[in-house]
């Protein structure tokens, strides 16, 4: 299995969002999946919570350009 940076997870979910024929038009799905993700990684929970936003946002395909910089931002802080 291949192993993806936590951007391209976000990614990878807002593509399966926009095939939506086998989620009955439900967005949360998926972004539900990245918030979930990001839930389990060890950073502070205010961190936690802006990451789970912009992610959230981006699946949704409602992120500014700003937001999708800023998500990039963080996942490179991450090492």
């Amino acid at each position: 299995m291949e192993s993806m940076s936590l951007d391209e997870m976000v990614d990878l979910c807002r593509r399966c969002h926009r095939l939506a024929p086998f989620t009955n038009y439900n967005g949360n799905t998926f972004s539900a999946i990245a918030r979930a993700l990001i839930e389990s990684l060890e950073i502070p929970q205010d961190t936690a919570a802006l990451a789970r936003s912009l992610a959230g946002h981006i699946v949704a395909g409602v992120a500014s350009d700003e937001e999708v910089k800023a998500l990039r931002k963080f996942c490179e802080s991450l090492g």
